[in-house]
């Protein structure tokens, strides 16, 4: 396939999955669930990586992605799709500067992968998209034992658990789809890694701050 077809196919499956995910809000499904299928969904983008055979277009839209986070809501505060965007991933207590800095992540780490080294990029972005994004909803299902870094949201110690868990799946998988070692101690490090640096960011920081600390740990020791 053609990267202009790829492209094409690639904005179909975000537009079509932030309407299922917009309908789903407008029939009742909480604001923190609509961002946890989001965040889930987006990590699809790193497996759709090896089949890009330039990089004009994938980093086309990414960087598109942020101007759209950045921009919509600023120029266009009232328009009905930052209406839309705002009441389906930013109500509660997460802000829209969370959805923003997401979509940067997703811009800087696809300029590493494609340009400077795959792995540890597409693992940074899959710990994130898996780790913060399931492990933020077991901690709000399932969580009962709280803790609060000074400067940080209150957390849980079993979301912190399940970030930590799932984060390391999204480096296996990171591995496989991008043909790298992922050996046990790699995967429990990540983990580590990436349940510390969400449990320390400030609020809505973990979104960069997470994907950061594991691409870092990754360029250092895989």
């Amino acid at each position: 396939m053609s990267d202009p077809l790829l492209a094409a196919a690639w904005l179909g499956f975000l537009a079509i999955g932030l309407l299922l995910v917009g309908g789903l809000r407008a029939l009742g499904l909480p604001s923190t669930h609509a961002r946890d299928l989001v965040h889930v969904g987006a990590g699809s983008w790193v497996l759709g990586w090896p089949w890009w055979e330039g990089r004009a277009w994938p980093l086309g839209i990414a960087y598109g992605a942020v101007l759209v986070a950045v921009g919509l809501p600023r120029l266009l505060p009232d328009s009905a799709p930052a209406r839309a965007l705002r009441h389906t991933l930013a109500t509660g207590a997460e802000t829209w500067t969370g959805v923003a800095l997401y979509t940067v992540s997703v811009a800087v780490f696809t300029t590493l992968g494609l340009t400077v080294e795959a792995f540890p990029a597409g693992a940074a972005l899959l710990a994130l998209a898996l780790g913060d994004g399931l492990g933020g909803a077991v901690g709000l299902r399932f969580g009962r034992h709280r803790f609060r870094v000074p400067g940080a949201k209150q957390k849980t110690i079993e979301g912190s658990i399940a970030v930590g868990v799932f984060a390391a799946v999204g480096v296996g998988i990171a591995g496989l789809v991008l043909g790298a070692s992922t050996p046990p101690l790699l995967l429990v490090l990540s983990g580590l890694v990436a349940a510390g640096a969400e449990a320390l960011s400030p609020r809505s920081s973990d979104n960069l701050l997470l994907p950061a600390a594991v691409w870092v740990l990754l360029e250092v020791i895989a």
